[in-house]
């Protein structure tokens, strides 16, 4: 079972708009009719009751959401590109940009597409009844967050290699596991469903990690557990197996979490040797195949019901998120050094790109868009002499 991942995610590129002019038979006034480029896809984290873990990203740490289409002539505007929907486990800890946050029930908005660019019909005016000019899509955004299961099974099954949790996970739940008379046949914890007639609860085999010193890999499932049943199977000394696991996880454990003793083909004569440590309510002798798992499956429930206060305060938070919106430069917002001229203005690198500007009649277009804006004054005033390099982004045109 995977509980924590790092996922790189984009949003999608905006498409860009276009450029054309209506020609048609008895319509001698057309005019432009370049459509507008459709928005990226958005990031979107969606939690869902039916996911347990992030399996599914060990494969997958790369995402990216659909670009926007491009404009068309006919005043066709471009499909916008398809979301990136990322389901998620619910109550799942996110963090990015140095921050961490709680995500309980409720999909949102991580990071938007970028936003289509408009089409040149858009550009017409009362002066420029022919414009040639169009935008760019924008780029979308990159993002990367680190996600971490915090709602994990109220119930645990721990116990040694072959002690008989696979076992037991068959007869209190719907799983169906590989059982073997050999060790360590979990390799990996197991998750399913414990339910009665009114109650659910998760439960959770996780691998013997005692032999292996491996404790870390299966923290988090002690952490968060609230009923811990520790299995022990015949053995010569089945106390001492139970303080050697306790001494290993004591420390992990919370004070809310209730053990529950499965003592698996051991004599009832040892029952003394374990009051000291444990309720005799939750200590259960597995003897045979007449055993009541009904009356064990009822006390477990209850249990996990009873002891609902979680190990953590994120819970209770309730995080609304709002994506990041990246706002434009202010006016005028360029570097002059030498001859090289570099335009940091979105909007404007926007229509540099998404215009033919080898076109004269373009580049007057676009010299007036740059007038209009207050950049002509600004180059003159910062000393931009003529014959200098204006660039925007990987645009080049002459200041003249």
């Amino acid at each position: 079972m995977k509980t924590k991942v790092n996922l790189i995610l984009f949003s999608g590129n905006g498409g860009d708009g276009w450029v054309s002019f209506r020609k048609e038979k008895f319509v001698p006034r057309g005019g432009p009719d370049g459509g507008d480029g459709g928005d990226g896809g958005d990031v979107i984290l969606k939690p869902s009751k039916e996911i347990w873990d992030l399996r599914y990203f060990e494969e997958n740490q790369i995402l990216s959401a659909g670009d926007g289409g491009d404009g068309g002539k006919s005043k066709k505007n471009g499909k916008k590109g398809e979301d990136l929907i990322i389901n998620i486990p619910c109550n799942t800890e996110i963090n990015f940009n140095n921050k961490k946050e709680f995500i309980t029930n409720n999909e949102f908005l991580l990071i938007k597409g970028g936003e289509g660019g408009r089409g040149n019909r858009t550009f017409k005016n009362s002066i420029n009844q022919e414009p040639l000019l169009a935008e760019a899509g924008d780029k979308g955004q990159e993002i990367k967050i680190e996600l971490i299961i915090k709602d994990l099974p109220e119930v645990v099954i721990f116990g040694l290699s072959n002690s008989g949790k696979s076992y037991l996970l068959n007869k209190i739940t719907n799983a169906n596991t590989k059982e073997a008379d050999y060790l360590f046949t979990t390799n990996t914890p197991i998750i399913a469903d414990l339910v009665n007639d009114i109650e659910r609860v998760k439960v959770a085999e996780i691998p013997d990690f005692i032999n292996f010193n491996k404790a870390i890999e299966h923290k988090s499932f002690l952490i968060e557990a609230k009923v811990l049943i520790i299995i022990i199977d015949d053995n010569e000394n089945p106390l001492k197996t139970y303080k050697t696991i306790i001494k290993k996880i004591d420390d992990v454990i919370s004070d809310f979490c209730e053990i529950v003793l499965i003592l698996n083909k051991v004599k009832k004569k040892i029952n003394n040797e374990f009051i000291t440590y444990l309720d005799p309510k939750n200590i259960f002798y597995i003897e045979n195949k007449k055993f009541n798992f009904e009356i064990l499956k009822n006390l477990i429930i209850k249990l996990g019901k009873r002891n609902t206060k979680k190990i953590r305060e994120a819970e209770e938070q309730v995080f609304i998120h709002q994506p990041q919106i990246i706002k434009d430069p202010s006016k005028q917002n360029f570097t002059f050094s030498g001859t090289i001229v570099q335009v940091f203005d979105k909007k404007l690198i926007r229509v540099a790109k998404g215009s033919n500007l080898s076109k004269p009649e373009a580049q007057l277009q676009f010299h007036n868009l740059l007038n209009k804006s207050g950049y002509l004054k600004a180059f003159k005033d910062a000393g931009v002499s003529k014959g200098s390099t204006i660039r925007f982004d990987d645009v080049e045109m002459e200041f003249k």
